[in-house]
């Protein structure tokens, strides 16, 4: 069977498969750091595929760290139709949508959810699987303080012998906003139209604030470009003729409906919850951009 990939080594992400010399070598590293944890490390409540599902590594060549990753499996059978499994969005988004994300988390994620230069993770199936071991120790502060880190999920395996697994990397986000790839997949509007549906909240809110109305006026204010909630949002469907960005961003911001209800619900206090939507108009966004 052949391994063929489709990758990005013009801006430093490199794929390697089972037929390089480095792949055993490289996966055996990865696979010991992640079943000797560090103290300080999260949770690993990412589900790693099945051993037997194909995997490569991923290599960072590049000079600066990677926030997301998005990719397509390409399974060429000896007989019957090819199929394709593709993941929308992995690795870390936070810090490319930090809204909400103190000093501390900020410095946490910094660590557990890029991909250093000089790192590499196994993609098995849907999962990315490895962590910054391989280029330094995270610092004290960067220790993780609780809670849940995981990407990934579920994959179908491609039933039969094969004549030809290919992966694509469809995308990538590197932290500074950069990306690169072709995007089929339409990451790069979707993030960064999530991103602008935050922003206009949170400046509406401010701009509330400063001009005096009151947090019952501001929300109703809110609710009225984002609708009422709905409860959460359904994972995107693959995008369709006639749909682009505007769509996106409707789409983000009826999503925020969810998350802001959950806010106040959980934070009674109006002028405190106003508060966190007002923190979200001075966000430190990435500068995102094509390369």
């Amino acid at each position: 069977m052949e391994y063929r990939c489709e990758d990005l080594p013009q801006f430093g992400v490199v794929l390697l498969p089972p037929s390089s010399p480095e792949y055993l070598e490289l996966l055996a590293g990865i696979e010991m750091r992640l079943a000797n944890t560090l103290p300080g490390a999260p949770p690993q409540f990412q589900r790693a595929d099945n051993s037997s599902a194909p995997a490569m590594i991923l290599c960072n060549q590049s000079q600066g760290p990677i926030a997301a990753v998005s990719w397509i499996w390409k399974f060429e059978p000896e007989t019957g139709r090819p199929m394709s499994h593709s993941i929308a969005i992995a690795s870390g988004t936070s810090l490319l949508s930090p809204f909400g994300l103190d000093e501390r988390s900020k410095k946490v994620y910094g660590y557990w959810h890029l991909i250093l230069p000089g790192s590499k993770r196994i993609i098995r199936g849907s999962s990315m699987l490895g962590n910054n071991t391989d280029v330094r120790p995270p610092a004290p502060d960067e220790l993780w303080k609780g809670g849940g880190l995981g990407f990934g999920g579920g994959s179908r395996s491609p039933q039969g012998p094969l004549k030809a697994i290919t992966l694509v990397l469809d995308g990538v986000f590197f932290a500074d906003g950069g990306f690169a790839g072709p995007d089929t997949l339409h990451n790069f509007d979707r993030i960064t139209a999530s991103v602008a549906a935050h922003l206009q909240v949170g400046n509406m809110a401010r701009d509330g604030h400063y001009q005096g109305r009151t947090p019952a006026e501001i929300f109703r204010q809110i609710e009225a470009i984002t609708g009422p909630d709905r409860g959460p949002a359904v994972p995107p469907p693959p995008r369709s003729a006639g749909r682009g960005y505007n769509d996106d961003r409707q789409d983000s911001l009826r999503d925020l409906a969810w998350r802001i209800a959950g806010m106040r619900h959980s934070i009674p206090d109006e002028e405190r919850a106003l508060d966190r939507l007002m923190s979200w108009a001075n966000a430190d966004i990435p500068k995102f951009r094509k390369l």
